[in-house]
């Protein structure tokens, strides 16, 4: 009988995608954290994309997309299915008019500078988050007045093997969060946007960037905010934190950052997941006790599984 592994390998082959065997999470995310991978798969087409995961599901083998890392905080432990690396999944931009199409794994920052240039407003204030557009669409990115689920036209998504045009306005937009459900793999999309001077664009952009650079811990190891701001709370989760004393406070290889506390970094070359995680619990801990608030994470969390994941697919960044 067939192992699960030579499945993999048979399919991968079969479809001419690229499949690898010993790969670390720390070396695929940002903060450089994480476990071994069975199997990691590396399509660069939308089409072969929708393949994989169509043969993947019908043969049973769980699987998760990962784009840059970027929103990720993996587990220490061997994690026993496929990571559909996305980061490959680049394509072209192509533009006509006001409508932008993109592939998942083109880069946010890059894409947002591609646009700029053409004279097409709409997504600058996103230009400093770190990213993929796949990971962007899932968890609805936002930062200084824009969000990308606004100018959204259509999705393309992988369905019975075939990519699959899904409007924009079907899509439930909300706080780092939409209605896409597990299982679903965001393919690229086609944007709307406003066309304006390249030089204004441009001067919002540097705005933006200006004010990142002045509040985030920029060149350390991080995932980006670590918790969502509260929604019935006034004051934004750093804040909180910081009014807590936790700035600089250290967890192992793990410390909230001294310059922003809504950002955990990790040090070393043997940081530990566990560190990060054990930090933000402790961070969770004293927000429940004191404010009376539950924080919820805006990293995602991937746990290690000795089974196929029954809830496949999760879109990052």
């Amino acid at each position: 009988m067939i192992s699960e592994s030579e499945l993999i390998e048979e399919i991968a082959n079969r479809l001419g995608v690229r499949a690898e065997r010993g790969r670390r999470f720390a070396e695929l995310t940002s903060l450089r954290v994480g476990g071994a991978i069975d199997w990691v798969i590396s399509p660069k087409t939308e089409a072969e994309a929708a393949a994989i995961v169509y043969e993947l599901d019908q043969a049973g083998i769980g699987w998760r997309p990962l784009g840059s890392g970027s929103n990720v905080l993996a587990d220490d432990h061997d994690h026993h299915y496929v990571v559909l690396n996305m980061s490959e999944l680049k394509g072209e931009v192509r533009i006509e008019g006001d409508r932008v199409s993109v592939s998942a794994g083109y880069s946010l920052p890059r894409l947002c500078i591609d646009v700029a240039r053409a004279g097409l407003s709409g997504i600058e204030g996103l230009g400093g988050i770190p990213g993929t557009v796949g990971g962007a669409l899932w968890m609805n990115a936002g930062a200084y007045d824009h969000e990308i689920g606004t100018v959204t036209e259509t999705v393309r998504v992988a369905r019975e093997g075939k990519v699959i045009d899904v409007p924009g306005e079907s899509i439930e937009w909300n706080y780092r969060h939409t209605s896409f459900k597990e299982g679903e793999l965001l393919l690229g999309a086609t944007l709307k946007l406003t066309p304006d001077e390249p030089e204004k664009i441009k001067e919002r952009m540097d705005e933006a960037k200006s004010r990142r650079l002045a509040s985030q811990p920029h060149g350390s190891r991080s995932a980006g905010c670590f918790f969502k701001n509260p929604p019935a709370s006034t004051i934004g989760t750093g804040k909180m934190i910081d009014d807590m004393g936790m700035k600089g406070q250290r967890r192992g290889s793990a410390i909230v950052s001294p310059v922003h506390a809504n950002f955990i970094v990790t040090e070393g070359e043997n940081a530990r997941a566990e560190d990060a995680l054990a930090l933000a619990e402790e961070i969770r801990e004293r927000v429940r006790r004191e404010q009376g608030i539950e924080l919820e994470y805006e990293v995602e969390l991937w746990r290690s599984n000795p089974e196929p994941p029954s809830e496949k697919g999760e879109q990052e960044s």
